[in-house]
């Protein structure tokens, strides 16, 4: 890699940066169970090689807890090796477990549970989800740079590191998270009929989405709308989710804790309003005010939301993404974390 030129006095600002060799070390990929798990990473890879920049991704595989991460040692430093990268882009906290010592920057995304810990029973946070925060706050230490998806996440990290730490929120392709009219996506679903769709697209077993709740909000939503419906997706093909949004009314969070979430985003972008607890990014509901509704995780003030967001699910459809909430707008961000990681002594 080159470093950029000093510019001489009275010069025009160029970037002359070459482009950089980056590896992605990533514990968030596909399996049988979330086929779309990790789904993200693939889509900032492919932007960030948009801009001109050369990423190579690791997976570190399987489903085997820890095993899998330490298994994964040896294949990183032998990339590192092999590929000789400008840096390591090192994705979700846990991953930590994977990268030997290495010569190379690293830099590194966290985006929920690592940082947030993962509930249990009571919503208390698992002994072992306690210990991954400690790991995932490790490789923040190791890291020159760190990545979070919202503010929230930015004040889990240790006061030390978060001058080091940039909010790089969850971002959307608009022109793939496309905007549709609810007849053409419910015709190619095959669902039949106009009764108001509250989308939950998480795993229902997740404790941590709540899913009692969001039955809940739905039930008692039904005073106002009898026909509205809870419509649990989980595990569709990745290109098949905009028509789901699409096919929806409302997007319905009641997470206990999230880092974005990003499908609250990729529902903005495809023209359906969203419904949340107060979780995760809280500067969606000022950035997008006539579509993101924050409410109490309460059923009777998650279904006055849901009143709210249908009346706004009867415009006609349009990207209610704010503009800088774009994947390549994010992409862009990223960059310049890369180039500040690399030149950093």
């Amino acid at each position: 890699m080159t470093l950029p030129k000093v510019q001489g006095p009275g010069e025009p600002m160029a970037d002359t940066r070459m482009p950089l060799r980056v590896i992605f070390v990533t514990g968030m990929h596909p399996t049988a169970a979330l086929p779309n798990r990790g789904v993200i990473i693939r889509r900032l890879a492919e932007a960030v090689r948009g801009r001109g920049h050369e990423v190579e991704v690791i997976d570190v595989g399987g489903d085997r807890g820890t095993v899998r991460y330490l298994a994964a040692r040896t294949r990183v430093k032998r990339a590192v090796r092999d590929r000789a990268p400008d840096l390591l882009h090192v994705h979700f906290g846990y991953s930590v477990l994977a990268v030997p010592r290495v010569s190379v920057p690293i830099v590194a995304s966290f985006y929920g549970d690592d940082l947030n810990g993962t509930p249990a029973a009571a919503e208390r946070i698992s002994l072992k989800s306690r210990i991954g925060t400690i790991a995932s706050k490790w490789l923040a230490v190791r890291s020159r740079r760190c990545i979070v998806v919202s503010e929230s996440m930015k004040d889990r990290m240790w006061e030390p590191l978060r001058d080091r730490t940039t909010v790089v929120r969850d971002a959307v392709d608009p022109g793939f998270f496309v905007a549709r009219t609810r007849s053409d996506a419910r015709a190619r679903l095959g669902i039949e009929g106009e009764h108001p769709l509250v989308l939950f697209p998480h795993r229902s077993e997740d404790f941590n989405k709540r899913l009692w709740l969001a039955a809940r909000a739905v039930e008692a939503v039904r005073e106002w709308v009898p026909e509205a419906q809870l419509w649990i997706v989980n595990g569709r093909p990745a290109d098949e989710m905009p028509w789901y949004y699409a096919a929806a009314d409302v997007l319905l969070v009641t997470s206990i804790c999230e880092g974005g979430p990003s499908s609250a985003k990729e529902a903005l972008s495809c023209g359906i309003p969203v419904v949340s607890v107060p979780v995760g990014d809280l500067q969606l509901a000022s950035d997008a005010p006539e579509a993101v509704f924050l409410r109490a995780a309460a059923p009777e003030a998650l279904a006055e939301g849901l009143r709210a967001a249908f009346a706004v699910a009867t415009e006609p459809r349009r990207n209610r993404l704010p503009v800088n909430l774009t994947l390549c707008a994010a992409a862009k961000q990223v960059e310049s974390i890369y180039y500040d990681a690399v030149t950093r002594l």
